[in-house]
């Protein structure tokens, strides 16, 4: 009997634990499944974003190409790369869709747009290859709307990116434009000297003759003195 008794005693505890304790662990049970399918359907979203931004990404370039061979496809181009920014801002697709968009303002020398779309793309913290190309293209735009402070204050960001050889250059342009042949030409020769470091290093013709044609004046003045 005592061994029933204490049978009968566990029992009625399970009983009053569950009482006490069964809606709570019911609704802790409910909320971690919750929470693992929430976050499943989530992933699950996520991925057929990343594929639809990805099929729009490749029609994107698609029209870019017939748009830089004959300039058709233009209008299509323009849509996409909206389509993405719109829809997909926080995917590397639509601030890759950004660049495109500046590019095409810049070849109707609508300056102010591209700007506004390059600092678009820096202010979704894009990767940071996206970042320097956003940051070398707005140096370029700076650049040719002859605003030079604010050209170098973005150059001076990517000497450690990719892009180091190109904004060296870029910097000797500014340089150059500002009737400093001096540093036009230190900062042509590191340009120079970066690119021969990368990895596929480019044969850039124009470059060289900015450094001969500044060498050839540098040595006309130290003759004439």
């Amino acid at each position: 009997m005592e061994t029933y008794r204490t049978e009968e005693e566990q029992v009625e505890a399970i009983k009053r634990w569950w009482r006490e304790n069964g809606k709570s662990t019911v609704f802790g049970i409910a909320l971690a499944l919750a929470i693992v399918f929430g976050w499943k359907g989530w992933q699950g979203h996520q991925q057929t974003q990343a594929g639809e931004a990805s099929a729009m990404f490749d029609d994107l370039l698609i029209a870019d190409a017939a748009v830089q061979r004959d300039g058709s496809s233009l209008a299509t181009a323009q849509h996409l790369a909206n389509t993405l920014t719109d829809q997909f801002s926080g995917l590397s697709y639509g601030q890759f869709a950004a660049l495109f968009k500046a590019k095409y303002a810049v070849k109707s020398s609508d300056y102010e747009t591209a700007v506004t779309e390059l600092e678009w793309v820096l202010a979704q913290r894009p990767s940071a290859q996206i970042k320097a190309q956003a940051e070398i293209r707005l140096a370029q735009v700076f650049y040719a709307q002859k605003e030079y402070d604010k050209a170098l204050a973005y150059l001076s960001t990517l000497a450690a990116t990719g892009y180091a050889a190109e904004a060296a250059e870029l910097e000797g342009d500014v340089a150059f434009s500002q009737q400093d042949n001096a540093a036009a030409l230190a900062a042509y020769q590191r340009a120079r000297s970066l690119a021969r470091q990368q990895e596929a290093p480019v044969n850039n013709a124009m470059l060289e003759l900015k450094i001969n044609d500044l060498s050839a004046a540098e040595v006309a003045v130290e003759g004439a003195k």
